[in-house]
This record gives C-alpha cells, sequence and structure tokens, in this order.
C-alpha cells in the first residue's frame, strides 16, 4: 500500500553530480587479485566443461570446476543471462546497451557482439536449444493489458519474425531436449525474498507444444521456480522452497514423486542451470557458486573463482561537486557550512574556496553554525552509528575558511538516529529528534540531555525566542498532526493549540514571540498558512490601534524621541495566554495555492512562504497587520530559509547551491567547487549500513521477522563492501532486505540509462492492429483493430479480417520481423497499403501509437469485453465495474459509472483483480455502506434521497467483488473489508498478502529504500493481513491461457453468486409512505 508517508531524517532530493572523473594513481594499471562473489544468470556449455556467467554488469567465463575467470564483454551497459550455442563457439545474452533489454551474439573467446533483437519493448534471452538454431526469449508485448510477458522463439543466424509459443504469462521457461515440453514458471514472489507463503508463490506449469495443452507440474504455498529438464525430457528439476529454504528437488514425471538434491537450511538456491549433457547443474547460495553432480551421490561442491588482471573499477573515484543538500550561515551570513557529498565544508561567501571539515565514506547532515559561530554541529554516520558532532577551528584566530585543521568531537554516542537539529535561540541547547520520533535537547558540549516528548512520529518544530517553549506539529494514533506548545521546564505540560481532524504542519515561532504560523489542511483539500495571537491582547489590537502604534514608531524614530523602552525578545518572557488560545486561530486564506516554507522577518511582522499562486511559482510574502494580498519577493524559492536583520536579507539554499535573496527580491548564488576523493566500497558499506538502520528503525514489525537484526548486518555488510558497482550493492541490500519477508520492500540504485537517445529514435511503432497467427499470406491478417488506436479512427480506419501488405512501402508477410519496418521515432508520419475482402487495396496514412499505449487500449477492451458477458449472462440486470487502482482517478472513474453503467440494475460486480493497490478503500466503502436513514419524495416524484445530501453517490444493492493473487495492498484491504462488513462474497484467488503502508527514505546519493512502516490488521480477529490474503468464498484458479482466450470462469460464478442475491431481495415491495396529514390523530 502506497501512502505519503517519508522517512524525516533523509532528503527524498537526488542531487547530481557534474562530473565524475577516474583518477590513476600512476600511468602502470593497477593489478587486482580478488576471490569472484554474486555473481548472477549462470548458464553451463553442453559437456559441462566451461562456465558462462554475469559478473559487475559484464559476460565472463571460467572452467566449471573453478580458477581465474575470463572476460568475454566490456561495455558500461548491463550484460546478463548469457548461454552457450549448442556446439559452444558463441554465446548468446542480454544487454541494456541499445536503450532497452535485447539479445546479442559473440564469439566464446570475445570480439564485437552482434544484435540479435529489436523489438524497444525489450527481450530477455531464456535459452539456446540444444537441437536448434532457435532462442527461446522473453519480452513485454500486446496480448494483455497486465503481465503481458510472453516467450517467443527467434532466430539466432538471421533477423526474422519472432513466433510466439503460446499466449500466457511465462517466465523462466525451458524446452525440454525433445522439443515436445515447455516448461515455465507462473506467479513468483522476488528471489531474494525468504519465507514468503501465499498464493504469488510460484508454481511450474507443463505446455505440450504438440497439443497446445496446460499442466501444472509443481507447486507449493512456498512457491516452486527455475524448471530445468533432464537429458531424457523425461524428469524436470526445480528449486522449492518446501521446508522453509529454497533447495533443489528432481521431480520424476512418471509418479509425480520427488527428490531432494541439496539441504541447505537457511537461503534460498538461485539462477540454476544444468549442462546439456545433463551431467552437471551449477547454481548460486547466498554469495557462491556451487556445482552439483546429478549422477553421483555426492553433495554440491563450493566453485572457487577469482580475477586476476587490471582494477576494474578504481577503489577510489575522485569527482567534482558543485551542489549542496544542507546549508548553514554565520550569523552575520559572511561564512557558510554546507553539506556535498556527504562531507561537511565550509567557506566564506567570497572567495568561495571550501574547506573540508569532514572526510568520512558515510553521511553527515544537518549541519548547524553555532549561534557565537566557534563551532559547528552536524550528524556524521561515521562508524556505522548516527551521533551528533561538533566540529572547531584549531587557530580560532582566523577564519573558518582560512584553516587547514579542525578539531572534532562526538557529542552523542547511542545506537540510535539522530537528526533535525536545531539550536535554541540563545546557544543554550541543542535540540534534535532521535529515533523514530523523540525529541530532546543536548547542551552544546553534548551533557545535561534529556527527554522532552517521546513519539512513534518525528515532529517538526521551533524554539521561542526565551527558550522556554518549543511548538512543534506532531501525529497522533489516528496519523492526524495538530500542532502544540511543549514547557521545556516542565515537557509535561504541553498543549494542543490546533486540535482540528486534519493535518497541520511545520510551526514557525515568531522572532517577536508573539505569534505561531504554520501550514494546514481544514477546509476542503485546500492547504493555507494559520496564525496564532499568543497575547490576547494582541488578538483584540484593531487595524486602528495597529496605525496608531505604527504612527508613533515612525515619529519617534524620526525625531530622535526614545520611549521607554520595551525589553527585547531575547531578554523578554515571551508570556502565552493559554486561555481561549485556540479562539485566537486566523486563517491566510490564498485559493488554489499550496502553501510551504514559512519563514518570519527579524521584526516578526512578515511571513514569507513558498507558493504558486496565479501560475507563478516563487518567494512570496504577506503582513500579518496590513491585511492585503501576499507579494511576491522573487520568482525563486529556496529551502533551509533565514530572514536575517543584517542587510536584511534572506539566507538560503536555492536549486541546491548557497544563496540569499535582498527584500527587494534580488537572488545571489555563492556557487562553489569541491573535489572529493571516494572510496567506492566503503560507500557503498555505509549505503547498506544506512538501510540496515532504516530497516530496523522504521519496519512495521518491531521483532523484525524474529530475526537476530545485528547477526544479519555481519553476514552482508562485508560482501556490500566488496560492492564496486551499483547492481551488485543492490544484489546485497536486496538479501538483507529478504530476511525480512515482507512486501513492499526494495531497493533501486541511481543508475544513469545507457543510450536513452538511440532508444528515443528506436522505438518499435504499433498500429493499433493485432495479427492472426496462423495466416500464412499474402500479408498479415488482421484479427482485431484497437478501438482508440490509429487505424479505429475514421480517415485512416482498418477493418477486422483485411490484410496488411505493407509499412511505409516495405512488404510484410509473416516471416517479416515487423522491427525491421516499425522502428523509429514515435512522432512521425507511416503509410500503410492494406487490402480489404473484396481485393482493393488502399494506402492509408497514420501516426503510430506506443505499446504503453496499446496496453492502455487493450485494458479498456478487457473491461468493455467483461462488462459485456456479465450484461449477456445476467439478462440485462447487472453491470461490471472494474477498479484499475486504488488511487483517485480510478475512484472517481467508478462513482461515474456507478451512475453511467448501473444506474438501473439490480446488481453489481466489482473487480479489483490485477489492481496493484493505493489508498481509497474507505472512500469506495463510503459508496457502498452508507447508511439510509429517510427517504424523501418530491410533489409528483418517486422515493429516493437527495445526492447533494450524501458524501458520494450511494450503492445499497448486492454486490460481489472479484480478486485474485495479483490484488495486493489496499485492494487486499477492500477485499478484507467486504468480508468484514458481509457487504458481499468474494470469488476468484486468495489475495497476496501484501499489505503493509510503506514510504520512502534516499540512502546517500546512492539510492531509495522502500520502507514498509505501518501494519494493517483485521477487526475481528485482530490478525496481520500481511502474509494473510483475503480468502474469497468461491476459489477459482484460471488455466494459463484462459484470460488472453476470452474464458473467465471467475468472472461467470461472479455472476452467479451475486445473481442469486439479487433473486433473494427482487420481492422485497416497495416501502409504504404516509403523509402527515394522513396520519391518524390521537
Amino acid at each position: 500500500m502506497q501512502t505519503s508517508f517519508f522517512l524525516p531524517f533523509r532528503s527524498l532530493a537526488i542531487i547530481p553530480f557534474s562530473v565524475l572523473v577516474i583518477a590513476l594513481a600512476c600511468c602502470t594499471p593497477a593489478q587486482a587479485n580478488e576471490d569472484v562473489k554474486l555473481v548472477s544468470t549462470p548458464a553451463l556449455s553442453s559437456d559441462a566443461t566451461l562456465l558462462v556467467f554475469s559478473w559487475r554488469g559484464d559476460i565472463w567465463t571460467a572452467q566449471v570446476d573453478g580458477g581465474v575467470i575470463t572476460r568475454i564483454t566490456n561495455h558500461p551497459a548491463l550484460d546478463v543471462a548469457p548461454e552457450f550455442s549448442p556446439e559452444g563457439d558463441e554465446i548468446a545474452f542480454s544487454s541494456d546497451r541499445s536503450g532497452s533489454m535485447q539479445v546479442y551474439l559473440v564469439p566464446r573467446v570475445g570480439g564485437t557482439p552482434k544484435q540479435l533483437t529489436f523489438h524497444s519493448e525489450g527481450s530477455v534471452l531464456e535459452q539456446w536449444h540444444a537441437d536448434s538454431d532457435e532462442l527461446l526469449v522473453s519480452g513485454t508485448r500486446d496480448h494483455f493489458w497486465r503481465k503481458s510477458e510472453r516467450l517467443f522463439r527467434v532466430s539466432s543466424s538471421e533477423r526474422s519474425a519472432e513466433k510466439l509459443v503460446f499466449d500466457a504469462a511465462g517466465r523462466y521457461g525451458k524446452l525440454s531436449p525433445d522439443g515436445s515440453t515447455l516448461a515455465f514458471q507462473r506467479e513468483g514472489t522476488s528471489w531474494w525474498r525468504k519465507g514468503y507463503v501465499g498464493s504469488q508463490a510460484g508454481q511450474i506449469w507443463l505446455y505440450d507444444t504438440q497439443e497446445g495443452t496446460y499442466e501444472m507440474a509443481a507447486s507449493d504455498s512456498r512457491g516452486c521456480r527455475y524448471p530445468l529438464w533432464s537429458e531424457d525430457s523425461k524428469n524436470f528439476y526445480y528449486v522449492g522452497g518446501q521446508g522453509g529454504s529454497f533447495n533443489l528437488y528432481l521431480r520424476r514425471q512418471k509418479n509425480g514423486k520427488d527428490k531432494k538434491l541439496t539441504e541447505f537450511s537457511d537461503d534460498s538456491i538461485v539462477s540454476p542451470c544444468i549442462s546439456r549433457d545433463g551431467s552437471t547443474i551449477v547454481f548460486r547460495h547466498l554469495f557462491d557458486l556451487y556445482r552439483l553432480d546429478t549422477r553421483r551421490a555426492a553433495g554440491a561442491e563450493k566453485i572457487h573463482l577469482s580475477y586476476q588482471g587490471d582494477v576494474m573499477t578504481p577503489p577510489v573515484v575522485h569527482r567534482e561537486l558543485r551542489t549542496a543538500k544542507d546549508v548553514s550561515f554565520s550569523k552575520d551570513g559572511l561564512e557558510v557550512a554546507f553539506v556535498a557529498g556527504g562531507d561537511v565544508w565550509v567557506m566564506d561567501t567570497v572567495l568561495r574556496e571550501p574547506r573540508q571539515i569532514t572526510d568520512t565514506p558515510e553521511e553527515e547532515h544537518d549541519v548547524l553554525f553555532g549561534k557565537d559561530g566557534k563551532s559547528i554541529v552536524f550528524v556524521s554516520d561515521a562508524g556505522g552509528q548516527s551521533d551528533i558532532w561538533s566540529a572547531k577551528r584549531k587557530d580560532e584566530e582566523l577564519y573558518w575558511w582560512q584553516n587547514q585543521d579542525f578539531e572534532r568531537e562526538k557529542l552523542t554516542n547511542d545506537p540510535e538516529e539522530e537528526y533535525s537539529l536545531s539550536w535554541s535561540p540563545k546557544g543554550t541547547w541543542i535540540s534534535f529528534i532521535r529515533g523514530r520520533g523523540d525529541l530532546w535537547i543536548i547542551k552544546p558540549d553534548g551533557k545535561e540531555g534529556r527527554e522532552l516528548r517521546a513519539s512513534w512520529s518525528s515532529p517538526q518544530y521551533d524554539w521561542s525566542p526565551d527558550e522556554k517553549w518549543i511548538t512543534l506539529a506532531g501525529s497522533d494514533a489516528d496519523f492526524n498532526r495538530d500542532v502544540f506548545i511543549l514547557s521545556v521546564e516542565k515537557p509535561e505540560q504541553i498543549v494542543n493549540v490546533s486540535l482540528h481532524p486534519d493535518n497541520e504542519y511545520a510551526p514557525a515561532w515568531s522572532p517577536d514571540g508573539k505569534r505561531i504560523a504554520f501550514t494546514g489542511r481544514r477546509v476542503g483539500d485546500e492547504t493555507d498558512i494559520y496564525y496564532l495571537n499568543l497575547h490576547a491582547a494582541d488578538d483584540e489590537l484593531t487595524s486602528r490601534d495597529r496605525k496608531v502604534q505604527a504612527a508613533l514608531e515612525q515619529l519617534n524614530k524620526a525625531r530622535g524621541k526614545t520611549p521607554g523602552a520595551a525589553p527585547s525578545p531575547d531578554e523578554d518572557d515571551v508570556g502565552i495566554d493559554f486561555d481561549g488560545i485556540r479562539d485566537r486561530l486566523h486563517r491566510i486564506s490564498i485559493p488554489d495555492a499550496s502553501e510551504s516554507n514559512l519563514f518570519w522577518s527579524p521584526d516578526g511582522k512578515r511571513l514569507a512562504f513558498t507558493a504558486t499562486i496565479g501560475g507563478k511559482e516563487g518567494t512570496y510574502v504577506v503582513t500579518l497587520d496590513s491585511p492585503g494580498p501576499p507579494r511576491m519577493m522573487a520568482p525563486v524559492t529556496g529551502t533551509h530559509a533565514s530572514w536575517i536583520a543584517s542587510g536584511n536579507r534572506v539566507l538560503w539554499l536555492s536549486k541546491s547551491i548557497p544563496g540569499t535573496l535582498s527584500a527587494t527580491g534580488t537572488p545571489a548564488s555563492y556557487t562553489f567547487t569541491v573535489r572529493q576523493a571516494v572510496d567506492q566500497g566503503q560507500r557503498h558499506r555505509a549505503a547498506f549500513d544506512q538501510c540496515w538502520r532504516t530497516m530496523r528503525d522504521y519496519f512495521y514489525d518491531g521483532q523484525l521477522n524474529h530475526r537476530n537484526w545485528d547477526e544479519v548486518r555481519e553476514k552482508y555488510s562485508g560482501m556490500a563492501s566488496e560492492m564496486n558497482n551499483p547492481d551488485g550493492l543492490a544484489r546485497v541490500i536486496s538479501l538483507m532486505l529478504g530476511e525480512l519477508n515482507g512486501s513492499h520492500l526494495g531497493f533501486s540504485y541511481n543508475r544513469t540509462a545507457v543510450n536513452s537517445r538511440a532508444l528515443a529514435a528506436s522505438m518499435t511503432a504499433h498500429l493499433g492492429l493485432r495479427f492472426d497467427r496462423a495466416h500464412g499470406g499474402p500479408g498479415l491478417k488482421i484479427a482485431d483493430v484497437l478501438e482508440g488506436g490509429p487505424t479505429s479512427r475514421k480517415a485512416s480506419m482498418v477493418l477486422q479480417g483485411e490484410l496488411l501488405l505493407s509499412v511505409d512501402g516495405a512488404p510484410v508477410d509473416s516471416s517479416t520481423d515487423l522491427t525491421t519496418v516499425l522502428n523509429g521515432r514515435l512522432d512521425r508520419d507511416m503509410q500503410i497499403k492494406v487490402r480489404n475482402s473484396e481485393g482493393k487495396d488502399r494506402d492509408i496514412h497514420l501516426r503510430p501509437n506506443s505499446y504503453g499505449a496499446t496496453r492502455a487500449m487493450l485494458y479498456e477492451k478487457w473491461v468493455s469485453d467483461n462488462r459485456r458477458v456479465v450484461e449477456d449472462l445476467s439478462d440485462g440486470k447487472l453491470a461490471y465495474l472494474h477498479i484499475r487502482a486504488m488511487n483517485m482517478s480510478s475512484f472517481y472513474r467508478f462513482e461515474r459509472e456507478l451512475v453511467e453503467i448501473a444506474y438501473g440494475k439490480s446488481g453489481l460486480v466489482i473487480d479489483v483483480r490485477e489492481n496493484g493497490g493505493g489508498s481509497t478503500t474507505d472512500h469506495l466503502l463510503t459508496i457502498l455502506t452508507q447508511p439510509r436513514h429517510a427517504i424523501t419524495v418530491p410533489r409528483g416524484g418517486t422515493q429516493g434521497y437527495p445526492q447533494d445530501r450524501m458524501v458520494y453517490a450511494r450503492w445499497d444493492k448486492p454486490v460481489v467483488v472479484l480478486c485474485n493473487q495479483n490484488s495486493f495492498s489496499n485492494a487486499e484491504i477492500f477485499s478484507h473489508a467486504i468480508k468484514t462488513l458481509e457487504r458481499g462474497q468474494l470469488v476468484g484467488v486468495q489475495t497476496s498478502g501484501s499489505v503493509i503502508s510503506t514510504g520512502s527514505a534516499t540512502i546517500m546519493d546512492v539510492g531509495r529504500l522502500r520502507v514498509p512502516f505501518r501494519g494493517w490488521y483485521l477487526l475481528g480477529d485482530g490478525e496481520d493481513m500481511e502474509l494473510n490474503g483475503a480468502m474469497p468464498h468461491h476459489e477459482i484458479w484460471p488455466q494459463p491461457a484462459e484470460w488472453p482466450a476470452g474464458i473467465d470462469k471467475q468472472l461467470d460464478k461472479a455472476v452467479e453468486v451475486v445473481s442469486a442475491e439479487v433473486n433473494a431481495v427482487a420481492d422485497q415491495e416497495e416501502r409504504v409512505l404516509r403523509k402527515a396529514a394522513d396520519r391518524r390523530q390521537k
């Protein structure tokens, strides 16, 4: 379930690096001698003497008994899934070097690869069949709107049409040596997940290539995957999760019995391969490859591989950085500390030659200049632990930027994360958030630390000028965020000053101590600015009173008259009138704008903020005592803003560069360049540690799947430091995440796309046509024309059954590789020649579609076909509505179609199959469960209820809900709710059991981590919905090819079920109503 929750302690912005330069230590290339670990997609030669695999993004070979590896490809793209030719003289592999994954061919000893496939939707090599020059590949095409991956046969010697093996989704396809049967995997979770049990578990199916029939050959609630054939085609091997760990099994087809071949008690076997002679199986377990002799009783033996040669990726990479992440200015704004590349730097604003304060492979953040300018505090992850540090100049007689050395001191020392640092206004305290949301303060020397407020959720906060109070926005158990005022001396004294059932954010205390401003959503979906007058007297001042004050101030200043001066806010007690404080809340309404990043002018009279008003994004300001529209300060925005009296200017970080904004709206940037040396292995280990800590602190299950999380760290962190490439790091982090056995987990690294321009120039166009595969010629026979496609329009219409003869003058037939005529830019005009049923040819001009747009049309076709089936089966009594996702656009469509499609119907089929989730269950339930408390009848009208009095349109008639193994997250919550509320019956397959609310965290400059932080539990028995999919009242698994063929037994059953409910209520008579005038008087 996706949600808007984000982890507070990591910025979500990915900071780009302007230059990356690899530095060589000397003219002679460095030599490496290292063990080879965590290889992927291994394959064996026919005689089991050679091994080919992917490592660090390239293709390599080695002897099957181990030794030094030999490089075959060398390209910045990702090269994977290699296969030896039957003769062993060539290697086919998949690579994204053209911009999408394609199949290439290269001599076994290396050379220039030859591209074999060209479809821009991609092709991944599955197998090179033993007795054929054909390759088995998988690719996403136009066969269905979802799960459109299919298996194809393509030639290894010439460019020709790809041949569809069967019209059903499948992966890890393997054709038996005799060619009679194709084994493939259906369903399945991520390869790195450990312990999943549920409907998403993988199944092994067999397809009879002669009869065109399917048979489920192996299944288990924990999953079966990776089928491999024995050399005689009579038996097959597979990896099964029986017993909790994925081990290798031999399935004897004659009796259906399994023989367990490995006995790993933990971790999984992945990517097994078998030699064509059937003698040897190689697989990876954890980090290493193993070899199993199928003809001997001995167990699997580890294969030791090593690399010797030039260092491929220098351990230290030198880079230039020109952008910052965090920033803090000295009190006078003349020196600036910032974080770039994860290190802390300091510079002045004229010379701008930064000095490096920290140099760690880990990340620093939350940098703050001390109030007295003598220290800089920050958070550092150095040593794998997040703590607060202080840095001071070695020579305090020199300015920060003149110092070469700095003294660093750790102020905290505990395993929990610390973030959101802030100085109290006088510099007495450093405040910060510890763990998930505990607010703490410490003295500048790190002593006298104490907790002010414990919470599971990180608050946003600000200090009062007298340091006696803190205002914060914090969440309750219902995730409602209110604004509070907390006493620093007596933190048990905390007052909710906003108290509203919607969210308020980021309170900011005015420097004069009189007001607190924050943003909040209180009216509809509009986010506005609100402010509180903390003194009751200030709230009673009229506009004339304020003008009198302003006039006196102006005259006194001009004529040198000094009235009894009031003490400054820094010396005075702020004082707060808590009685009736919520009555002093004021709204600054700016229609159709969303305000954020509030900050005050030094005198506390003006409030600046970021907004887009009237289509113009920028920084705006309002004067609270002079009502009027906001004024744009400048058409630029920034973060970390501080408005200082010196020069009457704003100091901030704008476009990731420190700078200023004058009160008249003139921006200035303090550009810089720093050079940084990065140890890639140590940096990747630091990224791994950050992921590990994030899961430790935020994963919804505090028991972490009953794993010893420290042992998990020990298990994988060393390997993370050996991963010099991002793909390897991602796999190590994935293995660590797999220990949690949770959904909504994943790590994606920041990988630059390879050859994206070439891909844009060579997209495979779609004409809106699909073809009859059985037609032998001439041309291609049109099986269907997709509604909404380029050939369904009046000016370029093509009819089903007509023949496509040529594209842009090039003849086409069933043997043509259509990418030869369809590849190019999508924004081009094309000409096709079509022959009608009378033998007449015509030319048609059109602009093609993308395959993505075509699959969207296939979705509409599928919905339309299902709607027609329900209409026919129910004699027009039922309506069918599919919910594609649990998002608001799908919800609004559902509400609209409830009237357009379902009006006047007696029952409703609601379909959440193939729904990936979202957040709209409660909106849907409001439609389906709104209480009916009254009936209205207008003069001359019939019974009803005013729609403008309802929250949404209402449906109180019978419903049935379709769900399946691909109903995820919020679609599962909806399915559970239908059962819990007894609103209807479920038909289909148990849902996935993937129900956790997830946020995300940016991991350094390396990648992004999904973070499941909130569990969902059933109201009745209190069971976790995770790994506990909604079980339908009527369970029906479809065969692999049924849906593409238009066969939907689940839908048929749903019509039967809801029809029975409709019939049960059909005899209920309309309620008899009695008017007041007809009522008997007692």
